[in-house]
This record gives structure tokens, sequence and C-alpha cells, in this order.
């Protein structure tokens, strides 16, 4: 071995030199450095770093995944690390490694990174014996293990947990194998049970039936699932028994296989009813400690508790009493909850300091809890019940301090409280108390002992001192009792507490201490004292004899010479002490030796009580035991504390029942399908009653008498004696003597006890067990299978969400069924119970049809945790066959599944640019290349976009916009905007603000899958400051329009204007290149030094093509800046205006006029409203009168049009 690791160092040496190229680089996060062990992903904690070429990996991750146990020393800042004879310590920091006392070098310390110890993964996953390779370009780490031989699992346990009669049923657990690292896997085995003996590891390898579990490090523990079989290829049923196997599974193809386990035998399980709640839950604040000593609950015990066990109290948080159910409180660890025993009507009392709520946070000061309280059935024909919540209490300081106890001591030999003495600080302020209180608790009741119990502690049982203004020290005395009433006295465990009692205003205000360190008084604190003193009558001499004593021994017994056992009349018990110990004559006690072990001890016929009377029948008494000191301890004795009670009567025999039988005489699957039937005793005038005690057939060797009478009375069927043989059919509650209800597939046997009465309490004896039976018939619920689940639409909701399955095989006792939907990192432990537990609101129902069933969810579907489905979370889908008769069965889950939403393609090479000088939308023109894709495209929008705003639009919310320009799909864009365009702010486009343009392809007229293209460039429109505005036709007069226009902002580079009149309708005249391009038919307008400028066109003048203007025609205005010289090829022409001339009205001509023709008559405008009119204007309806506005805005329209 030292040869192999020193040829695994040298590589390791090697390989820090091969990555030393980059150690000029600091230490640095390399998320993309992945590690690989036997082709498994490593997922650690801390991300792997890179330092000087190394590659550095958390410590822990590194070590347990290659089965290596690992030791961090703080102090010195080393880890040791161990794997079979192999041992590595490495120090953070050092340049050095010790492997097998052999020091070797490193290129890279070990070192803290981010709070993770880092260490250089080649040098441990080498030293460790283990193969490594480096991938420099993939920045990957593959290490590969040896393939040694592989060892079976050291044992291997199945119980049954669940009563569906498949194989969720079991639960198999097996500790992992040491080492790991050259397992593949560990295979679960089920065998049947009359097959297991001869089960081999040839036909372990052979069967394709087993459940796979990958090797995690963990011990393992798995529930089975409803599709298990067992080897023979046969589905795990109710009914048959079974035995468990576990195969592991080496890299290299070597294989171990496990023993047996113990037998099991699956059933099923009745719809039960609940027990009863309890009632009248209040809460209180009843000390000060600033935990859970401080609440106080009390509540009305349930009504029948003939099924309740014990009560639990859980406290949860208010904010979350609204979920919290029945199944919640199941689920609630046992350390998270408080039980209560049943005692009297109503139980009350304060919870302990280390009480927590059921989120497993210890109950404190300020938080806002609801209390809760389960009646938690003893069998299971009945469930828990949950009661209603209290009201909320949030628990505050109150206003007197407790007291600290510093210590207590044994201080004298008195064997009474004055041996006691107790230390304790005073409360920082006095003026609010008149005094403490010293209570003795007996260790047994410290932990329930509370601010409330010390309040009704009655004053003979407790010591009062007064305040000194300092820390206190007293020593308790003779005559001072425990809380219980009893006399202090040596060999007893006690626990101190002290109570500062407020006074004045504060008064009923007080507060107690925590309890006191443990102490046990001795004699001397030489000389032990005995202890658990016990007494029994055995016989019926009617004297000493009949008392048979037993005690354990002194803890230390070199300093005693024996023991004197002394009976005391029970009314003198409380006041027996040491010092009367001490004086009792000799022939008053029974002397003892010691014999280095615990004593038994049956007292003399002559034997007397500590008053010199013999011990006789009809008198109560207890026994006490003196530890007699000698050598130098010579009369330094310690006494013990006293027995029960006892009072010796007349005995008698009490004898076994005989002739047990048992049948299987009903089909209830519980405890009613069991009939027994035994011959009584001979002499039933000593039995109180027969105990039926059910007992699994493989107990039945070992279950005796003493077994028999510790049974609780849950799990046992009690019957009177009448005189005469018994019959008895159990009833559906009855449990083994396990507690386990009694149920099909299970093999048991019966024994029946018969129990002492009066003066035979106590006095018990066992029959012989009957004939094994194991009970059957139950129903079955078949799963479903074959279950599917489908992504089928792009709602973004369960909707989209399709599930198919397989009915049930048999579906005659089944309701229906439930398809739960479970996110796929939580459907590993999904199992029926929990299936059974979710919400109606987290599930679908399904009607049975008799056929195989498909359908859609909903699109309020939600999952069994009761949250939305949605897209982008992986999801298994269960589904639950509900019985009729209560039993249901929970299917295998469908494949994972990830909902998502087809998303449109985007356009590509988006531009916009500035073409035009109007200050508004036309002067954008965008351009973009359609979708490379368009079968998922609806259209296009074009948004106009503010540019600080561009890059942090998002698809979703650019589908709501409604100011866009639409494009349809299929052609590539080129366009200009209308001048009404606006932004997605709602706001008109216009000059001197900044633009970008971005494109929405949509896929749905809703937008969902819509998808945005990048932005265009950006674009602040500007104004020509050689462009003229306000160009304006003046009042219309007969055959004359006046022109009128602004001059130009900059008129500097400008020579003059030119007027154009254009026809409406002309194609040709778009733009200032083609009005330079026409013939010279225009009005020339010279610069001068005004504001504004005005020409005139009249009948007669030419229009821009040469052509004389025509009375019945509209005509467009455009004015053309000439620009100077070389700069006229950038003349820039206005935005148009229009005018129409006016005809005056011919009467013989009318058949002439054309609709929409402006006429004039008698100094009036008339429209005409169709071709060729009737009558004149006036007179006839086929004229309209027009104001001069309207006669304009006639004009302007038919310009537009």
């Amino acid at each position: 071995m030292k040869k192999i690791w020193l040829t695994l160092m040298a590589a390791v040496m090697i390989f820090s030199v091969a990555l030393g190229a980059n150690q000029g680089q600091a230490a640095a996060a390399a998320s993309q450095i992945s590690i690989y062990i036997d082709g498994q992903k490593l997922y650690s904690p801390q991300a792997p770093i890179m330092v000087k070429g190394r590659a550095m990996l958390p410590m822990r991750a590194i070590f347990e995944a290659l089965d290596a146990t690992l030791d961090w020393n703080a102090k010195t800042k080393t880890v040791t690390a161990k794997r079979d004879q192999t041992t590595i310590v490495l120090k953070i920091g050092s340049t050095s490694a010790i492997v097998n006392n052999r020091t070797l070098s490193l290129d890279v310390p070990g070192q803290i990174y981010k709070g993770s110890t880092m260490v250089p993964v080649r040098f441990v996953s080498e030293a460790l014996g283990e193969k490594v390779d480096w991938n420099a370009s993939n920045k990957t780490v593959t290490i590969t293990t040896s393939g040694g031989p592989v060892n079976a699992v050291a044992y291997v346990s199945a119980r049954v947990i669940s009563k569906n009669g498949d194989g969720r049923d079991v639960e198999v657990s097996f500790p992992k194998v040491s080492p790991e690292s050259g397992v593949s896997e560990y295979r679960v085995l089920m065998v049947k049970s009359g097959n297991a003996y001869n089960f081999n590891l040839a036909q372990a390898l052979s069967t394709s039936s087993y459940t796979s579990i990958r090797p995690d490090g963990d011990d393992v523990s798995i529930t089975l699932s409803s599709q298990t079989r067992d080897v023979n290829g046969d589905l795990l049923r109710s009914g048959q028994s079974y035995a468990a196997f576990v195969l592991t599974v080496g890299k290299r193809g070597n294989s171990a296989l496990s023993g047996v386990s113990q037998t099991i035998t699956l059933s099923q399980a009745p719809t039960l009813p609940s027990v009863g709640a309890v009632s009248n839950l209040k809460v209180s604040d009843a000390s000060d400690y600033g935990d859970g000593r401080d609440l106080s609950v009390s509540f009305t015990k349930a009504q029948t508790e003939n099924n309740i066990t014990n009560y639990r109290i859980y406290v949860v948080k208010t904010k979350d009493k609204n979920s919290f159910d029945l199944a919640a409180a199941n689920k609630v660890s046992s350390s998270n909850f408080t039980v209560v025993n049943k005692a009297g009507t109503t139980l009350s009392g304060n919870l302990s300091s280390s009480a927590r709520d059921t989120s497993g946070e210890l109950i404190r000061n300020g938080i806002s809890y609801t209390v809760f309280v389960m009646s938690v059935s003893n069998t299971g024909s009945y469930t828990s019940q949950l009661s209603a919540a209290s009201s909320s209490i949030t628990l505050a300081a109150n206003a007197v301090s407790a007291p600290v106890i510093t210590r207590v001591d044994d201080i004298s030999n008195y064997g009474d409280g004055r041996d006691l003495r107790v230390n304790f600080n005073k409360v920082s302020d006095e003026s609010r108390i008149g005094s403490y209180r010293i209570f003795v608790v007996k260790d047994s009741k410290a932990g329930s002992f509370s601010l409330s119990a010390a309040n009704n502690v009655p004053s003979a049982y407790y010591t009062q001192v007064g305040k000194t203004g300092y820390n206190i020290s007293q020593a308790l005395s003779s005559g001072a009792r425990d809380v219980d009433g009893s006399l202090i006295a040596n060999g007893v465990v006690y626990r101190v507490f002290v109570m500062a009692v407020g006074t004045g205003s504060y008064s009923g205000s007080n507060a107690l201490s925590s309890a006191s360190s443990s102490i046990v008084l001795y004699g001397n604190g030489n000389v032990d004292a005995a202890s658990n003193v016990n007494v029994s009558d055995i016989s019926d001499y009617g004297d000493g004899r009949d008392l048979r004593v037993t005690f354990n021994r002194a803890s230390d017994e070199s300093r005693i010479s024996g023991y004197r056992i002394m009976v005391v009349k029970s009314n003198q018990a409380g006041s027996f002490n040491l010092s009367w110990a001490n004086s009792v004559s000799s022939s008053n006690y029974t002397t003892v030796d010691k014999t280095g072990y615990n004593i038994t001890k049956v007292l003399p016929s002559g034997a007397r009580d500590v008053d010199g009377d013999y011990i006789r029948n009809g008198t109560s008494y207890r026994v006490f035991v003196l530890s007699i000191g000698s050598g130098g301890y010579s009369g330094s004795n310690a006494l013990s504390s006293y027995s029960p009670a006892i009072t010796l009567g007349t005995n008698g025999y009490v004898g076994p029942a005989s002739n047990v039988s048992v049948s299987d005489v009903s089909d209830y699957g519980d405890g009613r399908d069991l009939l027994v039937n035994f011959k009584r005793a001979d002499d039933e005038r000593y039995i109180g009653q027969y105990r039926i005690l059910v007992v699994k057939n493989g107990d039945a060797g070992r279950f005796d008498l003493n077994d028999a009478s510790a049974v609780r009375s849950s799990n046992y069927t009690a019957v009177t004696p009448n005189g005469a043989n018994v019959s008895k059919a159990l009833a559906s509650g009855a449990r083994d003597v396990d507690g386990d209800a009694i149920r099909n597939g299970i093999s048991y046997r019966v024994f029946i006890l018969s129990v002492g009465t009066g003066s035979y309490a106590g006095t018990n004896a066992l029959s012989s067990y009957s004939p094994s039976i194991t009970l059957s018939g139950n129903v079955n619920v078949d799963p479903a299978t074959n279950v599917k689940a489908a992504d089928i639409g792009d709602n973004g909701d369960a909707s989209d969400l399709r599930v198919t399955f397989n009915r049930a095989k048999d579906e005659s006792n089944i309701k229906g069924y439930r398809i739960l939907v479970v996110e796929a990192g939580s459907a590993r432990f999904f199992g029926l119970s929990d299936a059974e537990k979710v919400s109606s609101s987290a599930y679908t129902p399904v009607d049975k049809t008799g056929s195989d069933l498909s359908g859609e969810l909903k699109s309020g579907a939600r999952d069994v945790d009761n949250n939305a489905i949605k897209n982008g979370l992986s999801y298994k889908v269960f589904v639950l066959s509900v019985g009729a008769n209560g039993t249901n069965a929970l299917s295998e889950p469908s494949a994972p599944i990830t909902l998502t939403t087809k998303a449109a393609s985007p356009v590509t090479d988006v531009s916009v640019s500035d073409v035009g000088d109007n200050n508004n939308g036309s002067d954008l023109e965008v351009s973009f290349t359609k979708a490379a894709d368009e079968s998922d495209v609806y259209g296009y929008r074009v948004l106009v976009v503010p540019a600080d705003k561009a890059d942090g639009l998002k698809a979703e919310a650019a589908a709501e916009i409604r100011n866009y320009t639409e494009a349809l799909k299929g052609n590539n864009f080129k366009q200009k905007l209308s001048p009404d365009a606006r932004d997605i702010d709602d706001k008109l486009i216009e000059n001197g603000k900044s633009y970008k343009v971005l494109v929405l392809s949509m896929m749905t007229t809703s937008g969902k899958g819509s998808v945005l293209s990048k932005p265009s460039n950006e674009i602040k429109l500007l104004s020509n400051p050689t462009l003229v505005t306000r160009v304006t036709a003046s009042e219309l007069k007969d055959e004359e329009v006046k022109v009128t226009f602004a001059k130009a902002a900059d008129e500097s580079s400008i020579d003059y204007y030119k007027v154009f009149a254009v026809p409406v309708g002309s194609t040709t005249f778009m733009t200032a290149k083609s009005a330079k391009e026409v013939p010279d038919s225009f009005k020339k307008v010279d610069k001068a030094n005004k504001g504004s400028y005005e020409t005139a066109f009249q009948a007669g003048d030419k229009d821009i093509y040469g052509q004389e203007l025509d009375k019945n025609a509209s005509y467009l205005v455009y004015v053309l800046s000439v620009l100077k010289g070389d700069q006229a090829s950038k003349s820039v022409l206005s935005s148009e205006t229009g005018f129409m001339f006016v005809t005056a009205f011919d009467e013989k001509d009318t058949k002439g006029y054309a609709k929409n023709q402006l006429v004039s008559d008698q100094g009036s405008i008339y429209q005409v409203l169709k071709d060729s009119p009737q009558g004149t204007p006036g007179n006839s309806g086929d004229y309209k009168l027009l104001k001069k506005a309207e006669a304009k805005a006639t004009v302007s329209s038919k310009t537009k049009g």
C-alpha cells in the first residue's frame, strides 16, 4: 500500500507542474468547472475555484463523495481524512501534507474561501487511490474510482407501514456498505417467504423485478410502489408473506447479496371514524421565563376516552393557524408538541422550557401563537381528532424578575433538611417583592414544576426567606419538606426552585427560577444510600415471611458493612428519618449482608416493625433500608427513601386458563374476524379478569408472564370471569400486544392471562398459546396505469395540460379517480398517505366511465401543494383510485412534463429614417425584414418608443400597448407612418424627441407567445430652417385665390420662392426634386424684409404643368424655397394647402354641373349634391347652402381626398 501511495503522490506532483502555467491567476470562482465521479456530476454548496491553475473543491463534498471520513480541528486549522487504511493530514495554508506519516509537497496549499475549506481535488482524490483526469479545454475533472470487491449490506429491515394491499405498504431500510465508492447501485428484491430460504446470488442476478437505488452516501430507507413486483414478476399483494434482500452491485460487475429480512405480510384497512375532541381550550401567560414555561394550557377532556391514548398540545404561530389541520398535526415531529396523559376531567399545566412550536422554534416572547389539542387514538378502529383553535396569545415579560440559583450543597449529616443549603442571587429590583420561597422537588417531577404549581404549594411544604438586599445562602430546617409534603431525606434525587413573591401593587406577580442542578443527600457524603426499595406479599403465613423486600445496593459499598431493613407503619413513614433509624433497637430490624449485587430478602417469621410490633396482616407498612458505615466511616450511616405502601393479606392461588383456540369467523379485516375460545381456570375466586393477548407468531416463543403482565390496557381484551368457559369475538379496534391493529395477512397466536384481584393483585398466570392463525379476505382496489401527461396549449396555465390513463383493472370497488399534479422534485416522496391528504382544491376529480380516460385540466387547477400550475416547472402526474369502502390506490407517476408556451419568430434589420419635415409621424419611414419563420406569426405591430424606454420594454407589456402601426405578414416592410402616429406613451410624434422603433411579432390576438425585435437605430426628428410654413389660401373670390405663407426661419441661403398650383390627384408632383423639373409655370416671390409673403392665382393662370387653371377643378398649393448657387439641389418644398374656384350659377347649363362642385348664386355659395342637378340653388333640393367656413372645409376635404 505504501508503494502505491508514493506512486500516486508522484503523479500528483507532476500534475501540479502541468497546471502551473496559470499560477499567476488569483483564486476565482470557477462555476464552469465540472466534477464527475464515475460518470455522476458532483454538486457542492461552494462552486469550485482555480488557484494557480489548480482545481480546488470544498473538502466535505469531495471527501464524502469518495467515502472518506473527515475531522476538522478549528484551532490548528487541520483537516484529517481517513478511508480504509489510509490517513491524510492537510493543514490549511501549508504547502505540504502527510499521507500515512510520510510528508509530501503541494504546489497549492489548502485554504479557506468564502467560509468553505478548499482543497486540491487531484491531491485528495489520487491520495485515496482513484484515477483522475483533467480536461483543460472543457474545464472538467473526471474521477474514476477503483473497482474492488463490494460488500453486502450488514442487514435488511422490512416493515409494513400502511394498508393498501400492495408495495406502497412496504418500507425497506438498510445501512450503506463501507466503502461505497465501488457501488453502482443497490437492488431491493422482494421474495415470497416460502422461497426465501433457498434464495441465492445467482437468482438475484437473474431477475429483472427489483427496485434500484443509487448510492448517495447515506443509509437507505425506501417505500416501495404500488407496481413493485416480487422476483417472480408478481405484483406485491395482501395476504402474501414476503422477505426482502438487497443486492449490492459493483461498478465493475461484481455483486454481493445481503442476508434475509424478517417476514412481513401485507393487508388493507377499512374506513375509520374519529375519537372525540377536547373542548373549552384556554391559554394564558402564567410566568416570566421567556420560554414555554410561561404558557399555561387548560382544556376539558373528550367525553369518551375509551379509544384515546393521550393528548398532544400543538403551539402554532397564529399566521399559520388557517393551514393547520389533522394532516398537518400528524406530520409534526414529536419534539415539537407536548404530550398530556389522561387524568381528571379538566387538564391543565404549563409547557416545559424546551417546548417548541410546530415549526421547531422555541416558544418565546413577542410571537402570536394559537394552540390546538389532538386526541390521540389508541386503536386502529378510530382516527385521531384535532380540537378547534384556541384564542391567540402573545407572551410578554412580567413585572417581577426571577432569582437565579447558583448552587445547592449537602453540608451536614442530620439526614433531614438541615443537610441542604441553597445559594441564589437576589433579583435586581427587590422593591417589588416581599420575600422568597424555596421549593424542594423530586427530580422526577421537576420537569413539570411550573409557576402555577409553585403558587399552589401549601406553606408547610416550602421554606420562606426574607429579602436582605444581598444574595442569599440558606440552610433548610430539620422539618423542611418537599412540595409533596415528604420530609427531606437522604437518598432522594431533588432539584430546587426559588420563587420571588411580589408585594404591594405587584402582589400576585410572582416569578420562578429555573431548576437547580440535581442533588442527593447522603449521610455524610461518604456513605451511599440504597435505592429503589420495593415490597411484595409472597405468601400466607400471616407474619414477616409473607414480606419480600428488594432494593438496589449502594453505588459504593466499599465503606459499608451491611444493610438494615426497617419496617415502618405507613402513618409514621413521613417523619421517619436518619436519626430515628440510627436509634432503632436491633430486635426491630432485619440485618442483611452486602453481596456486591442488588438484594432480595424475605423477612423471618419473627420480624418486627421499628416500634417492636410483630409484622402481621391488615397493617399498612412502608420499608426503609439503612446503609451501615464501616471502618473509618463507622457511625456514618445513610437512609434510603421509603418503599410503596403494602398491607399483607391471605394469599391464594391464581390459575391459568387452558385449551386456547382461535378461528377466522368474519371478513371485516379487523379484530371482529377473530373468535377466541378457552377453558376457564379451575378456581376463579382469586381472578379479577382474563386478558386475551394476541401475539405475532414470530414473538410467541419468547412471550412470557412478565411480558404479559406489562402489556398496556389498550393492547388486550379484558373478559370478566362468570364461572363458564369463554368464547369471545374481539372488537373492531382490538390490537395485538405491540399496539398494532389486528388485520389480515399477519400470523398470530393467542395467550390468556389470569389476573389476580384483591389481596392477590399482581399475582397472575399465563396460559399456553393457541394454534397460529392468519386472517384473510379483504377487498382490493386497483390503481390506474399508464398515466401520461402532454402539453397541448399555450395559455400558460393548467388548461395546457392533458392527462390520459388506463382505468383500474377492476372498477367494481372504485367510486372515481383524482388527478394529482406534483412538482417533479417532490414526486419521489409522494405516497398514498400523501395523496389521501390532498385537499379538494388541489386535485381534479374524474368520474369512472368503464373506459380509459383522457381530459384537459381547467385553467384554475392547482398542484397538490395548492399552487397554480404554470409554465417552467417540472411536474409528474399521479392518479388516485378512490375506493368505495375507503381503501384507495395510487398509480405510478407519469414521465416528467414542463409546460411551455410557443413563441413567434422576431423580425430583423429594423431601421427608421427621417424623410420629411411635417413635425409628425409622417416624417418617419420604418423598414424591417419579415420573420424567418412566419408559421406562428399572426401579424406585426410597429411601436415607436422613447429611446430611454426601448431596452426595458418586454413582449408581455408590448402586447398590451394600443398605439402601434399594423403590418401584415408575408412581405418585408418599408413605409412612412401616418401624420397622427403616436408613441407608446400615447403622445404625438414630434420634432426634438429621440425615438427607437421595435416590431412585435404577434402569435395570437391576445399577445401570448409574442416576441419583440431588437430596437432600431435611435432617431431625433429635426426641422429644416429653409422650409416655409403656414401656407394658406385666402378667402374665396370669384375666379381669384390669394396665397400667403410665412417666411423660412433662415433665409440666408434662399434666393427666392416659387409658388405652384398642382391639380389634386397628381402623382408626379411629389418632391422638391420633381418641383424643380416641371415646366416654369409658377408664381415667383422675391425675398423681402418681412415676416410673410403673398401672391394670387386667377383664372387664366397656369398650373405646374402649363395648363390654364380650371374653374371647376381643385388645386394644391406648394411653396419651394429655392436655394442659391450650388445649394439649389437642396431646395425644400413646403406642405400643401388647397383651393377651388367657385363657378357662377348658370341656369341654362345645370346639366354641366358635377356632384360636389361649388357654385355661387345671388352672393351665396352652394354645393352640388348630384350630377346634372335640377332647378336653381335656392329653389331645389339638389343644392346645399354653405357658409364660407364650410366651403373651405369642402375644398380641404377634396384636397386631402
